[in-house]
């Protein structure tokens, strides 16, 4: 009787382990989205400021303000490194994808006539933007299977197991 007691209690822990473990990747996925959507949001204003007004890049960093990228501490390195030391440092939870669109973004940032620098703007933007479109259109599939792969997984070992 004490062996069934301890089984149903793995039993228990394992299934909470991988639901908890599908929840965990689910937040993830959602804050490299609404990262992703704050980062297309300051190369969008870098744009209109260099448009508009023809700032210089350390006035428009010091005028962004996001919570999102200044908890991360993004912004700070943004401020005291410029674009491409925040973006090679930052540990925020945008993928490789978008990290190459971003660096290559700030490896030219700065370099060229104003026109150069609006066109650079906007490609990135576009860029960012047909990766946000794309994960988000994916997202509520990855999510239903974050919910039910490792649950899944989690009963097959106790199935195993029995």
């Amino acid at each position: 009787m004490h062996e069934y007691v301890i089984r149903a209690a793995g039993a228990v822990l394992l299934l909470a382990s991988a639901a908890g473990l599908g929840t965990v990747n689910i937040r993830a996925e959602k804050r490299r989205l609404r990262e992703l959507d704050a980062l297309l949001s300051l190369v969008r204003d870098i744009r209109e400021n260099i448009e508009h007004f023809s700032r210089p890049l350390g006035e428009i960093y010091d005028r962004f303000d996001d919570p999102l990228l200044a908890a991360s501490g993004f912004l700070t390195r943004l401020r005291q490194a410029g674009m491409e030391t925040a973006v090679r440092e930052s540990d925020g939870a945008v993928g490789e994808a978008e990290r190459a669109v971003l660096l290559s973004f700030a490896s030219s940032l700065g370099r060229g006539y104003r026109e150069e620098q609006i066109a650079l703007c906007r490609y990135t933007e576009e860029k960012l933007a047909g990766i946000a479109e794309s994960l988000a259109k994916s997202a509520p599939d990855r999510e239903r299977l974050w919910r039910t792969l490792p649950v899944l997984g989690a009963l097959s070992l106790i199935l195993l197991s029995l």
